[in-house]
């Protein structure tokens, strides 16, 4: 296993759904990027109840290669291509700096409460 570079980051793409991503050392020049899905598997058994929690990899074994300089606009491309080939994501609109196009409301919420996170140390 290669050193993690940047650890399992969320980003929510325009579809909604909340993604992860992940840069691993390759080389000098190169990073191996890794895109994920959170599933959540909910179980119960008589009065107990818990969740289990799996992360499916998008391109295991099929690696997107990162330019050593971490450009977000080259990771962004690199993550919209690995989810138009392996999710059945199709017509890709504009990007923004949520990583696809969320609506406005969605990004003040989001922003919002990251601001409170912060006053709060949360």
């Amino acid at each position: 296993m290669s050193d993690v570079i940047i650890e399992m980051t969320p980003f929510i793409f325009e579809d909604g759904q909340t993604y992860y991503f992940e840069i691993h050392k390759r080389s000098s020049d190169f990073h191996n990027l890794y895109v994920y899905k959170k599933l959540i598997t909910k179980k119960r058994f008589l009065w107990r109840k818990w969740e289990i929690v799996e992360y499916k990899c998008f391109n295991e074994g099929n690696e997107e290669l990162v330019r050593t300089s971490l450009n977000s606009e080259n990771i962004k491309l690199k993550i919209e291509k690995i989810l138009m080939v392996n999710s059945g994501i199709h017509q890709i609109k504009n990007w923004d700096g949520f990583v696809g196009n969320i609506p406005d409301d969605v990004k003040k919420a989001l922003l919002r409460n990251s601001k409170l996170d912060d006053l709060l140390g949360g």
